[in-house]
């Protein structure tokens, strides 16, 4: 792959119908696990105890991850491995790395300019983190954020959605696209424009280091640097 296109070159590779057909299949599955752990978890929409907010998004991301895993394969027409999931290289752990700082300059600047036009606001899931006061509940959200969340969204936003994009078109539209599906996708609207900053990065860091490990690394660890600060924050100024 260059840095401009999509990991495959096969010409049947991210066909319309069967790609919208995984989307489908993926975001139900996830849908489902959902449901299902917030039956058995007893969990009830209008009062949902921070134990159970894990336990239903981690299901959400596991009933995603069984349909995309093995399917997306046979959408794109290669190997998870020709996708970017292979073993890392130093170079591209580096760009893992050194992404993080970049997407941190990046969402700061827009956040700025949203606070100075809006006043501030604090992404919805950053706002649930004082409910998670006991070790148990904070390291579980924490696994959720930046372990599970990177790997499953980097799978299906950039190595499923950007590559789908990028198999039509050049880079920057395939990443503004897939940058756009990415934030839309977590329902949040004042953090939409910071997302989608972060999706830009996200599939730059991916597309020019050719492995989806640097894109995750780069997810991870902003989304634990960003615990971190909100953590702090609430200490420092209960």
């Amino acid at each position: 792959m260059t840095s401009h296109d999509s990991q495959t070159t096969s010409p049947e590779a991210f066909a319309l119908i069967p790609s919208l057909a995984l989307v489908g299949a993926a975001i139900g599955a996830g849908f489902l696990a959902a449901i299902i752990a917030g039956l058995v978890s007893g969990t009830r929409v209008h009062q949902i105890a921070p134990w159970q907010v894990n336990f239903v998004q981690l299901a959400f991301y596991i009933g995603i991850g069984a349909v995309l895993i093995p399917a997306l394969p046979r959408v794109a027409g290669c190997s998870l491995e020709d996708l970017g999931l292979r073993l890392p290289r130093g170079r591209q752990i580096l760009w893992g790395v050194l992404g993080v700082p970049v997407i941190l300059v990046v969402t700061s600047i827009i956040g700025a300019v949203i606070t100075a036009l809006y006043g501030p606001h604090e992404q919805t899931a950053l706002r649930m983190l004082p409910s998670f006061n006991t070790p148990s509940l904070f390291l579980t959200f924490a696994f959720v954020a930046a372990i599970a969340a990177p790997f499953f969204e980097e799978l299906f936003f950039r190595g499923f959605v950007f590559n789908a994009f990028a198999k039509r078109l050049a880079f920057w539209p395939a990443a503004v696209l897939s940058g756009l599906v990415f934030a839309l996708a977590h329902g949040d609207v004042w953090a939409l424009l910071p997302l989608w900053g972060v999706g830009l990065c996200l599939a730059y860091i991916y597309s020019h280091s050719r492995s989806l490990w640097a894109s995750m690394l780069t997810h991870s660890l902003f989304n634990s640097v960003s615990l971190i600060a909100v953590s702090l924050k609430d200490h420092l100024h209960p």
